[in-house]
């Protein structure tokens, strides 16, 4: 990644108060050491990915299902 990119993003992920990882199988680094760092500064992860990954132990919340209809439901839900 380009380096202002990953600076933005290690600054973004240091405020953020909620994570959401969606479609990632977190394997790909330096960008899939995020979501253990706004874990370990206090915010609360959210993993959405069809299979585990190595960080559903550290999320506050892991669904392991198709991400398209998993969302739609989810907007459904939200609607009725």
């Amino acid at each position: 990644m380009p380096e202002a990119e990953m600076r933005r993003a290690d600054e973004e992920t240091l405020l953020c108060d909620l994570f959401i990882v969606i479609g990632s199988s977190l394997v790909v680094y330096p960008a899939a050491a995020f979501p253990a760092l706004a874990k370990q500064n206090g915010a609360k992860l959210i993993i959405l990915n069809r299979e585990a990954t190595d960080m559903d132990p550290i999320a506050d919340l892991a669904i392991n299902r198709e991400i398209g209809p998993t969302l739609t439901n989810l907007i459904r839900e939200e609607r009725d």
